[in-house]
This record gives C-alpha cells, structure tokens and sequence, in this order.
C-alpha cells in the first residue's frame, strides 16, 4: 500500500512539474525532443490505424445491424456513441500505451541505469525538462491527433457497411450523423485525448526514471509496470471523464444522482 502511495505521488509530482515547466519546449534540444516524440508515436503509427479504426467501425455496426435490426437513426446513434466517444479514444490509447508508452520506459530506465541521467545532472540540466516534458507533451499531441484518425475510419467504415446493408445512401447516413453530433462529442473526445496522452507520457516515464533496481533487469520490469498501470489510468479516466461529462459511464453502469 505504501509503495502505490509513493507511486500515485511520484507521478503527479512529475506531472506538476510538466505543467510548471512547460515553457522549456521553446529551447532547441527540448523541441527537438518533442519533434521526434510526436513524430514516433503519431505518425509512425498511422498505418496500423487504419486497419483497427475500419475493422472496429464494421464490426461494430455489423453486430448491430444483425442483432438489433439497425435503421439508420440507430445505426448512426450507435456510431456516436460507442465509436466516437468511446472506442475511438480508447483504440489510440492502447496503441499508443503498446507503443510509445514501452518505449519511453524502456529508453529512460536504460538511460538511468547506464549513468547517463546522471550525468546530464553533473551538467546542470535538469532530466526532467530534457527527457519528461517533450515525450510527456508529445504522446499528448500524438495521442489525441491518433484518435481523430481512428474516429474518421471507424465512423467512416461504419457508414459505409450501413450504407450497403441499410436500404439508406450513404449521404443520408453522413447527414443523419451530423444532425445527430454535437460540438461537445468533438471537444469531449478531444480533451479525453489529451488527458490519455499526458496520463500514459507520465506514468512511463516515472517507471522509466524509476526503475527497480540497478541491473539490466529491472528495464523490462519498468516496462511491464509501465503498461499496466498507464492502461489502468486510461480506465479510470475514460469513467471519471464520462461521468463528469455525461452524468454516465460505461454505458450507464455508473450514473450521476440528480
């Protein structure tokens, strides 16, 4: 119990000073820092996107439309709801948590073992500002540009099987959807993006400048830690968020008192 205290408070204490150091991204070796985060973690990461995001959106709408008997207000309901709000954001963040989130804790638990987080304090820099706020930020950015990704295949490929099973065109199914969609689901998911993000750059790189132990060993180990608990984090958020939002989460299985 005392080592999750002492965790829970190591990773807000590290995104305190994330928030607080925020204006180093402005230096060149920080920014080039964030340039290549952004880079690995989004756009070396599109590829596969495509192949989920359209994969999620027709299955989805396939079991629907064959359990359900779906016309198109239910379909594109369905669309919004689960795919949009829910799926999407949560597809982006366990790419992203398979990815970058491993890598990150990988990379920084070598570098704290090798010596070399400690040299660059004998050098007056601060690791944090080097090697946390970019990554922090950049799986941030990366992560909710990701989402936006998955959502236009998802919802488009969900469309696109509805319009060819559904006696409707797929301009109607386009329509009824952005009859049906508010500004609120964009800035919602968006900022539940952003959230994810942050969460996952955190939590892997405490792990990673926090390996146990002082042996090769302990790289693999911050890793698995590292997953486990920026996948958790991403639960609890995606519940927190949708209840604070909505008055619901998980589809109703937690509801605001009125």
């Amino acid at each position: 119990m005392i080592g999750v205290y002492r965790e829970l408070e190591g990773s807000m204490r590290l995104a305190a000073h994330v928030l607080r150091r925020f204006w180093v991204l402005k230096l060149p070796p920080v920014a080039e820092e964030l340039a290549r985060q952004i880079y690995f973690t989004g756009a070396s990461a599109t590829a596969t996107i495509v192949i989920r995001g359209a994969l999620v959106g027709t299955l989805i709408i396939a079991y629907v439309i064959e359990v359900l008997n779906a016309d198109v207000e239910l379909a594109v309901r369905i669309l919004l709801w689960v795919v949009l709000r829910e799926i999407g954001p949560l597809i982006a963040a366990v790419l992203v948590i398979q990815r970058s989130g491993t890598a990150v804790a990988t990379e920084l638990a070598l570098m704290k073992i090798s010596g070399e987080v400690a040299s660059l304090r004998h050098m007056r820099i601060d690791p944090q500002d080097l090697l946390v706020v970019p990554r922090v930020v950049g799986i941030a950015l990366a992560n909710t540009a990701l989402t936006v990704y998955v959502q236009f295949i998802a919802v488009g490929g969900g469309m696109l099987l509805s319009a060819l099973v559904i006696d409707a065109s797929l301009g109607e199914m386009a329509g009824s959807f952005f009859l049906l969609a508010s500004p609120l689901d964009l800035v919602y998911s968006i900022a539940k993006s952003l959230m994810f993000g942050a969460a996952i750059g955190v939590i892997a790189s405490y792990y990673g400048l926090n390996p146990p132990g002082s042996s090769i060993n302990a790289v693999p180990k911050a890793a698995i830690s590292a997953v486990t608990q920026a996948t958790l984090a991403v639960m609890l958020l995606n519940i927190l968020f949708a209840y604070l939002v909505y008055g619901s989460a998980l589809f109703g299985l937690f509801t605001a008192l009125q």
